[in-house]
Parts: C-alpha cells; sequence; structure tokens
C-alpha cells in the first residue's frame, strides 16, 4: 500500500473515532510503529491531527479548512448521493454555478449527461472533470489557484463571477449557524460563495450533518440569500421552524453517514 492511501486510511479513522494509536495502526497495515509515527507526524504538520502520547486526535477545527485531498477521503458515499440529489434538480439549458467544495466535484461527475449545460465554477478539480464533455460550456473564474483545495480565489475571480448570473448556484459552507447563517473559515471562499448565491436564481445550500450548528468566522450568507438547503440526516425541529419562517426549501432525508471506505484512486 502507497503512503498516500494508508494516510487516508488514517485519517477515515480519525474522523470516525476522533484519535488513534499508532500499536494498533501498526498492526492495521502491517508495517513498523516508526512507519506510523511518520505519517502522523506528516499529517500533524499539515494542520489536520495533534499528535499525542503513542497516538493522535482529530485537530478541533472546520474541516472545510483541511487540504483537499482529505475532504475528498471524508463522508465518499454521503457526497455522491448529495451529489446525486443537486443533479436530479438541474435541467438541459441551465446555467449553474459551483463552489470549490468536494460535493461540486460530485455534483460535476453526475451532470455529464444533461445537454447545453453551462457551468461557472472556481474549482480546478470540477474543470478538469468537465472538460472533455463537449455538450457543457464550461467558464473558469481564474484568479490566484491556491493549492490546498485547488481553487480560484482573489479579485479577478469576483471580478469575472459578478459578470456572470445563473439558474442555480450550490455551494458549501463551513458552518450553518442558527444565528450567524451560513459562514466559512475562509474570508476569500466566503467571498466568492456569497457572489454565486447572490448572482443565482436558486440559492441551493449543499452540506452534510457536520457542518449544522457550525460557525466560521466570516459571513458568507444570512438565511434570506438561501432559497433551498440540501442535507444528509433529518433536521431538528428548531432548524424547520427557522428555516420555514424563511420560507427555505428543506430536502433532510437521511441518506447514511457512516464514513465510507477510502478508494485509494478516488
Amino acid at each position: 500500500m502507497l503512503a498516500i492511501e494508508r494516510r487516508k486510511k488514517i485519517m477515515n479513522t480519525l474522523f470516525e473515532q476522533g484519535n488513534v494509536m499508532v500499536t494498533e495502526l501498526s498492526k492495521q497495515f502491517t508495517v513498523s510503529e516508526e512507519t506510523i509515527r511518520r505519517d502522523l507526524d506528516k499529517l500533524e504538520k499539515e494542520g489536520i491531527l495533534i499528535r499525542t502520547y503513542g497516538g493522535a486526535i482529530l485537530e478541533d477545527g472546520l474541516r472545510s479548512d483541511f487540504p483537499l485531498w482529505v475532504r475528498e477521503s471524508y463522508y465518499v458515499d454521503v457526497k455522491e448521493k448529495l451529489g446525486e440529489k443537486c443533479a436530479q434538480l438541474i435541467k438541459s439549458g441551465d446555467t449553474i454555478m459551483l463552489d470549490s467544495s468536494t460535493t461540486s466535484l460530485y455534483i460535476a461527475k453526475k451532470i455529464k449527461t444533461k445537454q447545453n449545460l453551462t457551468v461557472i465554477t472556481n474549482s480546478f478539480k470540477v474543470e478538469l472533470e468537465l472538460s472533455d464533455t463537449e455538450h457543457v460550456k464550461l467558464i473558469s473564474t481564474g484568479g490566484t489557484l491556491q493549492r490546498r483545495s485547488l481553487s480560484y480565489v482573489s479579485h479577478s475571480a469576483t471580478r469575472t463571477l459578478s459578470h456572470y448570473f445563473a439558474d442555480a448556484s450550490f455551494v458549501s459552507c463551513s458552518g450553518l449557524h442558527l444565528q450567524r447563517g451560513a459562514t466559512d473559515s475562509n474570508e476569500f471562499e466566503a467571498e466568492i460563495r456569497k457572489l454565486m448565491l447572490k448572482n443565482s436564481e436558486q440559492k441551493i445550500l449543499v452540506l452534510d450533518h457536520t457542518k449544522i450548528d457550525k460557525a466560521g468566522f466570516t459571513l458568507i450568507t444570512d438565511f434570506h440569500g438561501i432559497t433551498k438547503v440540501i442535507t444528509d440526516q433529518a433536521l431538528s425541529v428548531e432548524w424547520r421552524q427557522l428555516l420555514n419562517r424563511h420560507s427555505i426549501e428543506i430536502d433532510d432525508e437521511d441518506i447514511g453517514t457512516t464514513p465510507s471506505e477510502v478508494n485509494p484512486t478516488s
């Protein structure tokens, strides 16, 4: 097994359990404890975990701030199903905006059979996914590439985005909070997402249950800037009442939330 594959599997265990032990991982992967320690040291340097005596615990932060390869390897099955739900809302001939979230990549995978779509995105991975789909017109925001997320940001990206309007935008967030609304941990990404929602008729927020009742430090939008919320677990009565007060459509059908076994080729 390659080191990157092993680290992805370590991350899955961390997300599921909250902690890992060197001795257990050494037995699981049939490698030396020193090899596991090097894996954990590397993940700590990336800000993903905190080393402890004999193991590690998950960094207590917002997961949207983790590197793209980490976010892509977590809740794969849930993101695929969220992507399918979103794709069902997209009709041939639509113009849509997709942000740089990992869920947007799964939406892109599911819309390849639709005809005459226009997709506007700041995601390098979405661009690559749709680059060989001839019946999809692809518009990139351009801008400065953030290597950690493989997304385009900066004034150049927002300036390009401001010239376009869409039938629907599909964006995610770091956290959705009862008092604060949709928030992000990256002010540049927040600005892109805010503009996508503003310039779309259907303003669709897509997020998994781990982001509910969380808050980042910068605002994407309050509840007036959202027309639909799609998530993977049933929302509480309090949440449903709040969203109903703002006439926000809710799709919170439970679609299963057990972290997937990582596909090393994904």
